[in-house]
């Protein structure tokens, strides 16, 4: 059995990879695949953390505190618990993860919304990174090490 999903599914692979698989008979092949799901809490370019604060929204609402992986909720606070690198280390259902280290809907949505980025400074590079100064590549660079970073336990 398979599970996968991309983006917010990719998420949810990931963070449900565990309990899927506790769903079948033990003599039952299970696997996951996260596409594109492995969110960062990252910092914005306004030094404020924006993908935070949508997730708080979204944990809240919808009172998902109680489908996420023990493992983390009992160490961790719901919000920190919804972005996977905070509970990825501790899946033990073999996982597949593909993501890109400049994840196009993180940059723009995440890393450099219209709320972080008033003035546009960042809109031609989030659109076209050749179009980045050195100073924002600088900051790419940081995210893409934020996400080997937060993979390199489950990796090994």
């Amino acid at each position: 059995a398979l599970l996968s999903g991309c983006s917010a599914g990719g998420l949810a692979s990931i963070l449900h990879c565990d309990e899927f698989r506790n769903l079948f008979p033990s003599s039952t092949k299970v696997k996951c695949l996260g596409d594109a799901g492995l969110f960062l809490d990252a910092v914005d370019v306004s030094g404020k953390r924006s993908l935070r604060t949508l997730f708080e929204g979204v944990v809240s609402l919808q009172g998902v505190q109680k489908n996420l992986p023990h493992t983390c909720t009992n160490h961790l606070d719901p919000t920190s618990c919804f972005f996977p690198e905070n509970s990825i280390a501790a899946i033990k259902t073999p996982m597949f993860l593909l993501n890109a280290a400049y994840d196009s809907w993180q940059v723009q949505a995440s890393l450099a919304p219209p709320s972080a980025d008033p003035y546009g400074v960042w809109h031609d590079c989030k659109m076209n990174h050749a179009r980045c100064s050195a100073s924002q590549i600088q900051f790419l660079q940081g995210f893409r090490n934020h996400m080997l970073n937060s993979i390199r336990a489950f990796s090994i």
